[in-house]
């Protein structure tokens, strides 16, 4: 079976639509009926592989642990933690709206509001900023930043004006704010698990953030999971471009900047990797 169409059966499998709503299963019995919001990015392949490695990671010993979910979305990953038995889960999203309707989301699929919500940009809005959490999740955007040229194009096209341009793109710059301020919210010995596109530019990431804290902590990164998927495009708008999304990511990979690799059908195959990370002081 192909990588495509394993990807696809996997879609099938683990979500269910339904009129307003869909199915996500993440294994071990943990099933979540989500609101279909167009203004919420759905749980992607990517999501429903953190959701599952989550499931087969945690342990009794986490149940007692605080932990952050940075970019929550629907929330279902804070909802994987809560039906494992985490008392301490605060999740923060940039978009109100995906914040909004997590907190509904809870609601109908535990009838009770215990998780703490928060809206914010990363680490901005928490409820506590002087709060230190024992595991952060986080799921950054997963492209890098693009090049002056495909921006200059890209203002010129017609009929894309609404398209998020940094739903995707950008990533790089999100991971190094993200690191920079990631001590000052990270207990000393703590784990980060991140789910990290190789169209980010994996290595640059890693690389930066080793500048920024190896002087001041001893920084253990580990690979859990990889998974090679296909590339999508989420909507009209995105599938519009095609062709000029396509040459920027291949520009990317021919500089050494990114990886994929594309198919003899033209599909572009991406990486994606869960890693954690845990950070001890010196």
């Amino acid at each position: 079976m192909s990588r495509e169409n394993l990807s696809s059966k996997f879609n099938r499998v683990s979500t269910l639509s339904v009129e307003g709503s869909y199915c996500v299963y993440l294994g071990v019995g943990h099933c979540f009926k989500l609101i279909d919001e167009p203004g919420v990015f759905k749980v992607s392949l990517a999501g429903m592989a953190f959701g599952s490695l989550l499931a087969r990671y945690l342990n009794k010993e986490c149940i007692n642990s605080r932990f952050l979910d940075l970019g929550t979305g629907s929330g279902v990953h804070s909802f994987l933690l809560k039906g494992m038995g985490v008392k301490s889960i605060t999740a923060t999203d940039i978009s109100k709206e995906a914040v909004f309707v997590a907190r509904k989301n809870e609601l109908c699929n535990f009838g009770v509001n215990t998780i703490e919500f928060a809206f914010g940009d990363l680490f901005q809005g928490l409820p506590d900023v002087s709060k230190k959490y024992d595991y952060i999740l986080f799921n950054p955007p997963g492209w890098r930043t693009p090049s002056t040229s495909f921006l200059e194009t890209f203002n010129k096209s017609v009929g894309v004006a609404g398209l998020p341009i940094d739903s995707m793109f950008y990533g790089d710059r999100t991971l190094e704010r993200f690191f920079e301020a990631l001590p000052d919210h990270l207990s000393d010995g703590g784990k980060v698990l991140i789910g990290l596109n190789s169209l980010v530019g994996i290595r640059q990431v890693m690389n930066r953030l080793q500048e920024l804290h190896a002087g001041k902590y001893v920084i253990d990164c580990r690979l859990l999971e990889r998974h090679d998927f296909p590339l999508l495009f989420y909507t009209e708008e995105w599938a519009r471009i095609r062709n000029l999304l396509i040459d920027e990511i291949m520009s990317w990979a021919r500089k050494g900047e990114a990886y994929c690799c594309m198919q003899e059908d033209g599909q572009i195959i991406w990486s994606y990797e869960i890693v954690e990370l845990t950070l001890w002081e010196r």
